[in-house]
């Protein structure tokens, strides 16, 4: 008898990502892909032509920036030899120390650093010396001759082409806003003509227009978004009146100025901040120097935008603020979504701390950040903080 011929066994060829995903319908991964990390969103464009393409669709990069909101981030940024560097770490580092039980007032300091994680860095021809706009959901924009948009997230960045503001050699103080109705990208410039002037990005010709602020005023680079209003702390030139500082609102959509005066003869402005205190603007600063022993913390809060009625509020600060913050300067960065106010060092060659302040429970908590050897090298500049970063993935085609 002749040899059986053997059964040649052919392997079944695994699932494509085009098969799989004919197989799983495209809203649930949609819904899967929305829960991974951007690293992971990354690797999965990768995989294959049609992961990418649901990857870029509209519906996901809406659904992730929601998501995202949920778990916003801290970005860091300095100068490192003419070259601005972005780092970032969760805004809430310990999620679980809202369980601990700490008698009031206390402070905790964390036990070990946290390493801050690389995001990217803006080219060297920006000037300089230049500082970063008040972020927009995902985005960042550099104030410099050559205005630059960065998507931390993606490590993408491009020049915003935009006609010359004026031909006068003036300076100009640029700053980047956002309607969220219309979803418009603007840029507002003020000169030093007292001139304002706002361009519409994304249209085919982008063009200047002129607004008008009714009291001459001269910005103090504390600024922020909050809800399609940009407001920035102002001193008063015109001098009809004692209480210099006012804040000026910018409405994006309407294109409108309205001017809020304070009734504060004095501000500090060197540790001050526009926050959103419990859904309303204000004015906080901390009262003297690190040096003197900080011992209190100011809030003046805006509780009525139509009449212009401000109230203020103090916080004594508990007696071991000084151990916390001892001989270094400190600011006021902004507040968390959890409603804690969030204030950081500065100097990139010492210990770089963040603290958190709970205005409830008035626990403080120090955190050290950890940049690596590149801050601890010479040629950087200061390190600045930004609150309530959502990441995008949105790419800037």
């Amino acid at each position: 008898m002749g040899k059986r011929p053997k059964q040649q066994v052919t392997a079944r060829p695994r699932n494509t990502p085009r098969e799989i995903s004919k197989e799983i319908p495209i809203d649930l991964l949609i819904d899967v892909f929305s829960r991974l990390s951007m690293r992971e969103v990354a690797r999965c464009r990768c995989v294959s032509k049609l992961w990418s393409s649901i990857l870029r669709r509209r519906d996901f990069t809406q659904l992730f920036l929601k998501v995202s909101s949920t778990r916003p981030r801290i970005l860091f940024t300095f100068l490192h030899k003419g070259r601005r560097l972005f780092y970032s770490i969760p805004q809430v580092p310990d999620p679980d120390r809202n369980k601990y039980s700490f008698p009031t007032p206390y402070y905790w300091v964390s036990s070990s650093p946290i390493s801050a994680y690389y995001q990217m860095h803006f080219p060297k021809d920006l000037g300089p010396s230049y500082t970063v706009c008040a972020p927009i959901p995902g985005l960042i924009c550099c104030k410099s001759k050559k205005p630059m948009l960065c998507n931390p997230s993606t490590g993408e960045s491009k020049y915003i082409s935009l006609p010359s503001a004026t031909t006068k050699r003036l300076n100009v103080n640029t700053s980047f806003v956002y309607d969220p109705i219309d979803k418009l990208f603007k840029v507002l410039c003020m000169s030093d003509d007292f001139v304002s002037r706002v361009s519409t990005l994304g249209t085919e010709e982008a063009t200047w227009r002129t607004v008008e602020c009714s009291i001459p005023h001269l910005p103090l680079r504390k600024e922020m978004c909050m809800d399609g209003v940009f407001y920035y702390l102002a001193m008063r030139l015109d001098h009809e009146t004692s209480t210099p500082y006012m804040v000026v609102a910018f409405d994006v959509r309407l294109e409108r100025f309205k001017c809020l005066p304070m009734n504060r003869s004095y501000i500090n402005i060197a540790c001050s901040a526009l926050i959103k205190y419990q859904g309303k603007l204000a004015v906080a600063w901390l009262d003297g120097n690190v040096i003197q022993q900080h011992q209190q913390l100011e809030l003046c809060v805006l509780n009525d935008g139509d009449e212009v009625k401000w109230s203020g509020i103090i916080y004594e600060l508990p007696s071991f603020w000084y151990n916390l913050a001892a001989d270094t300067y400190v600011y006021i960065v902004g507040v968390t979504t959890a409603g804690e106010i969030v204030m950081a060092t500065s100097h990139p060659r010492e210990p770089f701390y963040i603290i958190y302040f709970s205005t409830v429970t008035h626990i403080m908590i120090r955190v050290e950040i950890e940049f690596g050897i590149v801050a601890l090298k010479p040629h950087c500049s200061m390190i600045s903080t930004i609150l309530n970063h959502v990441e995008d993935v949105e790419l800037m085609d």
